[in-house]
Parts: structure tokens; C-alpha cells; sequence
């Protein structure tokens, strides 16, 4: 099974092998309501993404965040 990132809503990563799932894990994350959550997004064409500290400092890209990930799974999220 391969794996994307989706992001799920205007604030949350996840790891999912369909859209279906990243609302799941999102939900399960969360706990919101599945209708809450938002739009879904597949990001496995942005992996070049960055990825940033809370003050702005270039932590990694989307891409080498996930690359050792090999579950679905909540990945990041902001606020």
C-alpha cells in the first residue's frame, strides 16, 4: 500500500493511503466531526514543502519528514 500525504483541512498533514483514510486518522486525531474537518488535499506533488518551527526557522521538507514513516498517521499540523 503506498502512502500520501493529505492535508485535511486549512491545518493538518496526515499520512493516508486514500482520502477516506487521512479523514479517519484525522478524526481520530481530533475528534471532530468527519463533516468538519474540511477539504481533502493530496500533497504527494509538493513534497518540497517546507516545513517550519513556530518561529519560522526552515526545519525539513514535507518529503524527508515523511520519508521513514511506514504507518498511516497524524503527521503535523498549525494553527
Amino acid at each position: 500500500m503506498k502512502l500520501k500525504p493529505y492535508q485535511v483541512g486549512e491545518n493538518d498533514i496526515v499520512l493516508a493511503a486514500n482520502e477516506d483514510e487521512a479523514v479517519k486518522i484525522l478524526h481520530n486525531y481530533t475528534g471532530l466531526d468527519e463533516h468538519d474537518l474540511g477539504e481533502v488535499d493530496d500533497l504527494s506533488s509538493r513534497l518540497d514543502m517546507k516545513l517550519s518551527t513556530e518561529d519560522g526557522e526552515f526545519l525539513c521538507t514535507l518529503g524527508d519528514y515523511i520519508a521513514d514513516m511506514k504507518e498511516p498517521q497524524y503527521v503535523v499540523g498549525w494553527e
